[in-house]
């Protein structure tokens, strides 16, 4: 078929967040283009928050999304704390990062259960699965509840969460309710660890094997987890967050409502579970330090599917971890809700790990409002190298049936985890 270009769409991607396709052309000696073609409409967040007052944006920033909702409210409060001047005690940040974790509990555990699973057991949606595999549906609800009721209690609502502020909390949990919480983190390990062991299983395909440039925040404390100052490169380099511009570069492509991301000028790279695991796995500790050790060979650097086996991990790690926290909170009880703050001029910038990676806020602050906004989402960052490996996928089976070669490349962008409506906005009107 000389000269003859077979074009193979998939309009939608199914069991991800947001709207976004897969565009594949076939000419008669191989795959001529991919494209990750990203149909929701841009939103403007940014825009719409310059101008008003630093406690209204911050309640605007969290409606971005309503899945990773308190990774936006808590990312964005750190940036405006420093653009301000003002560091929390060692318990509030204790504190908001058990809320932290409770989006990560809730995030991966759908992803891994609900959005994933299915692929692998053969079934088009999850609500199939119900008869045949309740023990695992159980749990992914299980785990879900456990983590929207963490944001409930520490945020107030499970998602949009208005009850962290400048300065701390509007309001804190009672002592029986923190130690509630740990009761309840205590008897979800053994199903975050059921669900390690599922995930271990799982098969890794080898078509998209091939070196992945992994940027992660390097923890602080050298304890893994969510916040930190510093971006770690898997090539060795680091940098403060407030120089993500110098070394990252977001550009416009055509074919999408959200821009492509890429390290040092032309360099496509991925952030996530994975390139935490990659780059910080030396600061894990307790049962999940242990899997690790024991999984690390499957837990490959070089393979996107690992992605979903990390999050898995994640989810024994995290519940350690929420549980340590705790336990640190109730050491110095009772704890004040809140600081004062005086709200000065000044920049901020901070970089989160939310459930899909890392997510970047900078916010300027004048005269008590907001002057400057910029956010970047982690599937921002990863739609570059996202589409490398669709491409690479497709250039193994464009021959098969393409029913199939959709199938895959779908898997391939459901590894990633993306939530394609945060990941879409422009920053000016």
């Amino acid at each position: 078929m000389k000269n003859l270009y077979l074009p193979i769409t998939v309009d939608h991607i199914a069991r991800v967040e947001g709207k976004g396709g897969v565009e594949i052309v076939v000419g008669d000696d191989g795959v001529k283009e991919v494209k990750l073609n990203i149909i929701e409409g841009p939103r403007f967040f940014e825009a719409i928050t310059v101008g008003k007052k630093l406690d209204e944006a911050l309640a605007v920033y969290p409606r971005i999304c309503s899945f990773c909702s308190a990774a936006h409210k808590l990312t964005a409060v750190e940036a405006a704390e420093k653009a301000i001047g003002f560091t929390p005690r060692e318990e509030i940040q204790a504190l908001r990062e058990v809320l932290y974790i409770g989006d990560m509990i809730e995030s991966h555990a759908l992803h891994l259960y609900l959005l994933v699973l299915p692929d692998y057991l053969g079934y088009s949606n999850p609500l199939k699965m119900v008869d045949e595999y309740k023990k695992e549906i159980g749990i992914a609800l299980d785990l879900k509840n456990l983590g929207s009721w963490m944001m409930d209690e520490l945020g107030a609502r499970a998602i949009h969460q208005e009850n962290v502020v400048l300065g701390g909390f509007g309001k804190l949990p009672d002592k029986t309710t923190l130690e509630t919480m740990k009761k309840r983190l205590q008897e979800a390990l053994p199903k975050a660890e059921y669900t390690f062991e599922l995930f271990s299983k799982l098969e890794q395909y080898e078509e998209v094997e091939g070196p992945i440039i992994h940027l992660a925040v390097k923890p602080r404390g050298d304890v893994y987890g969510i916040y930190g100052d510093y971006i770690k490169v898997s090539d060795g380099f680091e940098f403060p967050v407030e120089d993500y511009k110098k070394h990252i570069v977001e550009k416009v492509v055509e074919h999408s409502f959200a821009k492509h991301s890429f390290y040092q000028g032309e360099k496509p790279f991925m952030v996530g579970a994975l390139p935490r695991l990659v780059n910080n796995a030396d600061t894990l500790y307790g049962r999940a330090r242990e899997l690790y050790e024991s999984h690390r060979d499957l837990l490959r650097p070089t393979n996107p599917f690992a992605n979903n086996l990390a999050q898995a991990l994640e989810l024994v790690y995290f519940t350690e971890r929420a549980i340590d926290l705790i336990d640190e909170a109730l050491a110095k009880w009772p704890v004040a809700p809140r600081d004062r703050v005086e709200v000065k001029n000044g920049f901020g910038v901070s970089s989160t790990e939310a459930p899909r990676g890392i997510v970047t806020y900078a916010l300027e602050v004048k005269d008590g409002r907001v002057a400057y906004a910029d956010i970047i989402t982690p599937t921002a960052y990863n739609f570059a190298m996202m589409e490398v490996h669709v491409r690479m996928m497709a250039e193994k089976h464009y021959n098969d049936d393409p029913e199939r070669l959709k199938y895959l490349t779908e898997m391939v962008v459901r590894a990633y985890d993306p939530c394609i409506s945060c990941s879409v906005h422009v920053a000016r009107l």
